[in-house]
């Protein structure tokens, strides 16, 4: 995949983020597209830096659309990604509880990046209510990333269904 693609698909879902999302939420909740893409460009591009690149770029921007503080999204999606490439090497990247596995581990540490920078600069909230509030996004962003893993894994990996290949 070619820079300016990914970084087309990073722009329609930080579009869709802000807009669309929030008008079809269920229970208040939307999933987290950009940290999906953030997610799954790191696990399924290895020698490209999508999810670095890209994360690091959207997560200022939607900082500076969404948020009070600026920033925190963006080191949150950085290290997320970093976090991901290094689970890489210890997944498969053609097996789909792998990757089910190494998103759940991203989701839970972004929340807990993202608390901890918001701490540092004042915020009041705790920990747990934190958590509480993004397990129905952590749900809803598992889905999507499942689905959207389902739609790229034929593009990355040219033999998927055929075991013998290498």
């Amino acid at each position: 995949m070619k820079y300016w693609k990914a970084g087309l698909i990073f722009l329609v879902a930080f579009l869709i983020q802000g807009s669309i999302l929030n008008m079809i939420s269920i229970g208040q909740s939307t999933p987290n597209v950009l940290l999906c893409l953030v997610v799954i460009f790191s696990f399924l591009y290895d020698k490209e830096m999508y999810g670095i690149l890209f994360g690091a770029f959207f997560g200022l921007l939607y900082d500076v659309c969404y948020n009070y503080v600026y920033g925190s999204t963006a080191i949150a999606f950085l290290l997320v990604a970093v976090l991901v490439m290094l689970l890489r090497y210890y997944a498969n990247v053609e097996n789909t509880v792998s990757m089910a596995v190494v998103s759940l581990i991203s989701f839970v540490t972004y929340y807990v990046l993202s608390w901890g920078l918001m701490k540092f600069t004042g915020n009041p909230l705790g920990l747990g209510y934190v958590m509480t509030k993004a397990t129905p996004v952590i749900i809803m962003s598992m889905i999507v990333i499942i689905i959207m893993y389902k739609l790229m894994i034929k593009d990355v990996v040219k033999y998927h269904k055929d075991r013998y290949f290498r």
